[in-house]
């Protein structure tokens, strides 16, 4: 939490900022109640994508398990509830011998009226389960909507995995864009 407190100057008017790195916990724990009932009143089943996930169990054996998902509509009603603001930073596509898209990355920048902003990428390749026979727009709308429903859940404070989130896991090893950023 920042407090600031104007000090009068004869010369000049100054704010100084004391930082107290401790937040209110009671503040912070009704801020994410009311992000929970807002989650509540504004999505709906519509706004969910089941998905069967692995998770470990509590003897550590591999359970599959149904979960549940916000998708693009979830982000997006969100993103009017919160006010954001979505940009295309960067933009970068792959393409194969036969001028197909192969590989789409998008950075996104999400900004809040006050200010706040997060940058977050994500890419689509056709190296998908599923993604081998789809349209280059596919491809490209598919990166697209990844990386604005990050950026949308990391400034709103979420750190939720969209849906469209659930089917990149595959992919990490197999990216020209992952392995060009590891090279750094």
């Amino acid at each position: 939490m920042v407090k600031a407190e104007l000090i009068e100057n004869p010369q000049e008017t100054e704010i100084v900022t004391a930082v107290d790195n401790v937040p209110d916990v009671d503040v912070a724990i009704e801020q994410w109640d009311a992000y929970q009932k807002l989650c509540k009143g504004l999505l709906n089943d519509s706004d969910y994508q089941e998905i069967i996930v692995k998770e470990k169990d509590e003897d550590g054996n591999y359970v599959k398990v149904k979960r549940h998902f916000k998708k693009k509509s979830a982000w997006q009603k969100l993103s009017r509830a919160f006010n954001v603001d979505t940009e295309i930073v960067d933009r970068d596509l792959e393409r194969t011998k036969m001028d197909r898209i192969r590989e789409a990355y998008y950075c996104v920048r999400a900004t809040l009226p006050n200010g706040r902003s997060v940058e977050s990428d994500a890419l689509c390749s056709r190296s998908e389960k599923g993604k081998d026979k789809v349209s280059d727009h596919t491809i490209m709308s598919t990166a697209k909507t990844r990386a604005t429903n990050r950026a949308i859940a990391e400034l709103i404070g979420a750190g939720e995995v969209s849906a469209e989130e659930m089917t990149a896991e595959k992919i990490v090893s197999q990216s020209k864009f992952l392995k060009e950023d590891n090279s750094s």
